[in-house]
């Protein structure tokens, strides 16, 4: 379900799930974060891309989880959360790949990456608030960050749908590209870092993403006890509810 490549200094991590649009479950999360921290601690890699299988990046977190979640007396820790820590934590540089849909985290985990490239036609959205919940992956921090606070109220609150265009132009992408070549040109840009000073690397992203570190890990902690409230809650289980009825 997650597949991985390595060619010379580049690690590859592709999302398959096709027949559920490669939504994220559980074992999925925490398969990322195994290969994203196996990849940071390889001395020969300088660069990991994240993409997804086929015409779509991720449709977000499996339903079933949170269903699961919401009637759990004592539910685990959310393997999701731990895959952004993760991220966060990666001091290899992380370019990610988007055709097609990015739902939910699909959408948020792209604020922890250093390079997002896009098909002209993919589309971001986050539908938290749709859902009974509240946004996750500290994106109540960094999307402001990228976006400036009322872009970001578009996409967190109002549930705004984005397109590949409008995504670059407002920060959330680096790069757009025409569809299908959005994994081409992550890889490319990757083996641009694959013969840079390794730690050279590592420490310059370190150093752009200290002034706000700690603000983000705040962030994630907040959202982190709301979020596991908000799973609990009527409006959050009448949703999902629905949506499985479709």
């Amino acid at each position: 379900m997650i597949d991985m490549h390595q060619a010379e200094a580049v690690v590859h991590l592709t999302i398959n799930r096709p027949a559920k649009k490669n939504a994220l479950t559980r074992e999925m999360y925490d398969l990322l974060s195994q290969r994203i921290r196996q990849a940071a601690d390889d001395e020969s890699v300088n660069a990991i891309v994240i993409s997804g299988h086929g015409d779509v990046f991720t449709a977000g977190n499996d339903l079933d989880d949170f269903r699961a979640r919401a009637t759990d007396p004592n539910p685990q820790p959310s393997a999701g959360l731990g895959f952004i820590e993760t991220l966060m934590d990666c001091d290899t540089p992380v370019i990610a790949a988007v055709e097609g849909i990015a739902i939910g985290i699909g959408t948020t985990l792209l604020l922890h990456c250093d390079s997002v490239i896009a098909g002209r036609s993919a589309t971001f959205k986050t539908a938290f608030v749709d859902l009974g919940l509240v946004p996750e992956a500290a994106s109540t921090v960094t999307m402001p960050l990228h976006l400036g606070a009322r872009r970001a109220a578009e996409l967190l609150l109002f549930g705004e749908v984005m397109d590949g265009v409008e995504a670059r132009d407002c920060g959330l992408v680096s790069k757009v590209v025409d569809d299908g070549a959005a994994v081409t040109t992550a890889l490319e840009l990757a083996q641009r870092l694959a013969g840079k000073p390794r730690e050279a690397l590592r420490a310059s992203k370190r150093l752009i993403r200290a002034p706000w570190r700690d603000q983000v890990r705040e962030a994630l902690e907040r959202e982190r006890a709301v979020f596991s409230e908000r799973l609990r809650s009527d409006d959050c289980r009448q949703a999902l509810t629905r949506m499985e009825r479709r």
